[in-house]
């Protein structure tokens, strides 16, 4: 039951985390005021978040999740799941290494947008928050 409880907080954060970063682009693509232009960048600007893009880009940032260890993770669960006895320390191992890789690229993610943040000037910074990260 305890394994059930702690999956749960896990999922409810990785969620939380996901619904965070989801919004905070939704809002960015549904109001016109988080729209990167009307920042007004200045020409060395727009080359310095263009280089924080190519940089997450060519360090293997592609919002996108590939599992290439399915197999290897489906092995490792039918292993906890078909023991004698219930090992909740092996099933909390599982649930942290088949999650940490998603976490990580969130965090890379946030590390982007911290990039973003700091190409911007007081002004154009302090106009981001206030309407694009309430």
């Amino acid at each position: 039951m305890a394994i059930i409880r702690s999956n749960r907080k896990l999922v409810t954060l990785c969620t939380m985390v996901g619904i965070s970063l989801l919004s905070t682009t939704a809002l960015a693509a549904t109001q016109t005021s988080c729209d990167i232009r009307k920042l007004e960048l200045t020409p060395a600007q727009k080359t310095k978040m263009r280089l924080i893009r190519v940089q997450y880009r060519d360090n293997g940032g592609n919002f996108h999740y590939a599992s290439n260890n399915n197999q290897y993770n489906n092995k490792k669960l039918a292993r906890i799941l078909t023991q004698p006895n219930f090992e909740e320390a092996q099933a909390k191992r599982y649930i942290l290494e088949r999650y940490a890789e998603r976490m990580q690229q969130d965090i890379d993610e946030l590390k982007v947008q911290y990039h973003f943040l700091q190409v911007l000037n007081d002004q154009q910074r302090q106009s981001w928050i206030n309407h694009c990260l309430r």
